[in-house]
């Protein structure tokens, strides 16, 4: 994976990647305490601040349990029992607020932000063969984006569930034919729309493409089931 793209990806997002792969590598069992914050984040290459972000992000996904002077302790994951509509359900209810929001309220800056992202997912696209792994970051990392120039607090608290929602709910979707090709048609739609401050077809369109998304995921699981 190419580490100057990852810079671009949500920055909590991807440490707690990193941290979830040191432990995979470190064989850490349900109540392993981890290293000191120190030693980790020098074995992760990142910052303690960074550290702690990601194990912020871990702990609100019930992966790890902190325990403030003592340590940071590993916890038996259980996948939640959520459906996949489900998952684009919840998807649907912060995403169409926020995309309609970030249509009324981005800043110049912002926008360039989510322009940056747009630009970024469409060079991880085009280059091949394609890193679906670094697409997928990439392409929740555009929508964070927007959910970030919306502009609204208790919003930016839900971007943790977010997160781990659209991380599942692009899993094998964007390897369907065709659909990395339609989904960075939408995203420019969606673009444009925030550009020319149209909050309503920004709304529209990310709804119609979540929708087009659980459609792929439906064809996936048929076409995986068969």
């Amino acid at each position: 994976m190419n580490p100057p793209l990852l810079k671009s990806a949500p920055r909590s997002a991807n440490q707690a990647r990193l941290l979830l792969d040191y432990i995979e590598r470190e064989h850490l069992a349900p109540g392993d305490r981890l290293a000191p914050e120190r030693e980790l984040a020098k074995k992760l290459g990142i910052s303690r601040p960074s550290l702690r972000e990601a194990i912020q992000v871990l702990q609100t996904q019930g992966r790890l349990l902190v325990r403030h002077g003592i340590g940071v302790f590993l916890l038996e994951h259980q996948e939640p029992h959520h459906s996949i509509e489900e998952l684009f359900e919840m998807r649907e209810i912060l995403e169409a607020p926020a995309v309609e929001w970030a249509a009324e309220r981005r800043s110049e800056a912002q926008l360039v932000e989510i322009k940056r992202a747009a630009e970024a997912l469409r060079v991880a696209v085009a280059d091949k063969p394609i890193d679906f792994e670094r697409v997928r970051l990439l392409d929740m990392n555009f929508h964070l984006t927007i959910v970030k120039s919306a502009e609204n607090q208790f919003l930016n608290q839900t971007l943790g569930t977010l997160q781990e929602i659209m991380f599942r709910s692009m899993d094998n979707t964007l390897k369907l034919p065709g659909r990395l090709e339609a989904s960075e048609h939408e995203h420019g739609v969606i673009v444009d729309a925030i550009e020319k401050r149209d909050a309503l077809t920004a709304r529209l369109m990310i709804i119609q493409h979540i929708h087009n998304a659980r459609d792929a995921w439906i064809k996936y699981s048929k076409k995986a089931e068969a």
